[in-house]
């Protein structure tokens, strides 16, 4: 092994010992600090930050979905629409009887066999197209930016 060689190797090591000994008293520190502080600064290494959501809940949709039978068949939504912020979420609730109607429009003309076949996945999906369309088709903006199926009751 030549001085060269050593002398390499003992700078390397140096630095790391440097390097280690830094970041120890660094974490020491962030750990003594008050949660203020920390929140503050683990905030400059996040990807995104935390939104806020707001739920308006549409309760009772009922409607009649078609049927080969002479029995009459329904089917009970309550529906969860999650946007994101309070005015959002006070503007989704003011369009409350558009939503209503998209989603009657919708499986009214459904049958009975088929939305009871569908996944509530695939339903929910649906529900997002008609609710596209039909702010499209009032030419102002969706003010939610999901819907939660909360519960489904077939008659």
């Amino acid at each position: 092994m030549t001085i060269k060689t050593f002398s390499l190797g003992l700078v390397i090591a140096l630095i790391a010992a440097i390097v280690a000994a830094a970041l120890t008293v660094f974490g020491t520190h962030m750990l003594s600090q008050d949660e203020g502080k920390r929140l503050a600064f683990s905030s400059l290494f996040s990807s995104s930050e935390e939104s806020s959501v707001e739920f308006v809940e549409i309760k009772n949709v009922v409607i009649t979905l078609k049927s080969h039978r002479d029995a009459e068949r329904y089917l009970l939504l309550e529906l969860a629409l999650a946007a994101n912020s309070a005015s959002d979420a006070q503007r989704a609730e003011e369009m409350s009887p558009a939503i209503r109607g998209a989603t009657v429009n919708l499986l009214s003309s459904m049958e009975y066999d088929a939305v009871r076949d569908m996944s509530v996945e695939l339903l929910r999906d649906k529900l997002m197209e008609a609710y596209a369309q039909r702010f499209e088709s009032l030419n102002t903006r969706m003010p939610f930016k999901d819907v939660i199926i909360s519960k489904m009751v077939f008659q």
